[in-house]
């Protein structure tokens, strides 16, 4: 029989062959469903039978055939020139948590606070189908628990799960599974930054007027979202930035015009936020409304080309020349603003940027100059001369 395959990134092939699931399928310590009536669940365009069961840690075992984690596997053999079975769990739940693409304690730190909300799909004899991720961050949180020497946390004990009969499936239902599970796009949209940061607003609002003082406030919004007190202040800040620029409009047009421009780019007030109000680089109060106005300005006439392009225009306040290049142009020149400043953060020395201003020179096409140009070049000629009088 041909093995069926798994595409795995950059076009390596994974072959699972039937008789690999079979090894896998066939286990002996059988997970009890007596009593649990099952549940028809749609994969990919077919109906199974899942058993909605709560389970505890030890009786689940990751899937070493999983395409999500074959290459890290590869990896962690090579590293300790072993096969996977050979080495200890703790030491590849430790290497997967040091991969950061995988975020294994970002997940892990949900879990603790949340359980595992999304089901883990587990053949009966506890092997993984699909939430090896998952399942991964709940070993982190068990071995870092027996390292404190503390007990099984209460979420380790109840996972949620569908369990899946053996007699139920085969190498083709598994492959349904797994294309359910990892390859058709579920279409869920998250929230924007804008609504996140609106959500939190009405919820720390509604708080304030039962009477509820501040800190409480944070801790509560921290227990229900996850967010700490720097992050609500970022995203209340934000927010109020952003219901500036949209209350600047003169009209309902132009306001609606702007309430767009916020709702598909809020990131941008939250960076601007973050970069002109905090650290050691924040502007000072006569600096502060020149920029904002200037921000609101280019924000109004789409003239950021990416979102990181806001902190050099914060920044350009402090360098004459820029500020007055972007001043003068409404933004139009962020580009060139943009690339000076990293010109002068990267070149720091006058040796060289005499010598790339005579690299330039030496290539320089006479024919394309403009007589605004020439008249700056008289410029430059007289300063020169300036230099040299004065050190002769």
């Amino acid at each position: 029989m041909q093995p069926t395959r798994i595409s795995v990134s950059r076009g390596i092939g994974f072959c699972l062959t039937t008789a690999l699931l079979r090894k896998y399928i066939l286990g002996t310590n059988m997970i009890d469903l007596k009593g649990i009536p099952p549940e028809k669940q749609l994969f990919h365009n077919i109906w199974i039978d899942v058993y909605p069961k709560r389970l505890h840690i030890d009786s689940i075992r990751f899937w070493p055939a999983n395409a999500r984690n074959v290459l890290d596997f590869d990896l962690l053999e090579g590293k300790f020139d072993k096969k996977l079975d050979k080495i200890p769990e703790k030491e590849i739940i430790e290497f997967l948590a040091d991969q950061p693409r995988l975020k294994l304690a970002d997940l892990a730190t949900s879990i603790k606070k949340n359980g595992v909300r999304v089901p883990l799909i587990v053949l009966q004899d506890g092997t993984l189908l699909d939430g090896n991720r998952r399942y991964f961050a709940c070993k982190l949180i068990q071995y870092e628990a027996e390292e404190k020497k503390k007990g099984l946390p209460d979420v380790l004990k109840n996972i949620s799960a569908y369990v899946v009969k053996k007699e139920d499936t085969d190498a083709r239902t598994i492959q349904k599974i797994l294309a359910e599970a990892n390859f058709v796009d579920d279409y869920r949209v998250q929230w924007t930054l804008d609504v996140k940061a609106k959500v939190i607003k009405d919820f720390y609002s509604a708080l304030e007027s039962q009477g509820v003082d501040k800190d409480s406030i944070y801790k509560e919004i921290l227990d229900v979202y996850s967010v700490d007190k720097r992050e609500v202040d970022d995203y209340l800040l934000s927010l109020e930035l952003a219901d500036e620029f949209i209350d600047a409009g003169k009209g309902k047009k132009e306001k609606l015009k702007r309430r767009q421009i916020v709702q598909g780019k809020f990131l941008y007030f939250w960076e601007f936020y973050n970069k002109a109000y905090r650290g050691r680089g924040a502007l000072n109060e006569e600096e502060v409304p020149k920029v904002k106005g200037l921000f609101f300005i280019m924000m109004l006439n789409d003239r950021f080309k990416n979102f990181k392009q806001v902190e050099p225009m914060v920044r350009c306040i402090q360098d004459e020349h820029c500020w007055n290049m972007l001043l003068e142009s409404k933004g139009v020149k962020m580009d060139e603003v943009q690339a000076i400043l990293m010109e002068k953060k990267a070149i720091r020395s006058v040796d060289d940027k005499l010598r790339n201003f005579l690299n330039w020179l030496d290539k320089l096409d006479v024919s394309t100059l403009t007589n605004t140009s020439l008249r700056k070049i008289e410029e430059i000629v007289a300063k020169l001369r300036s230099i040299l009088s004065v050190r002769g």
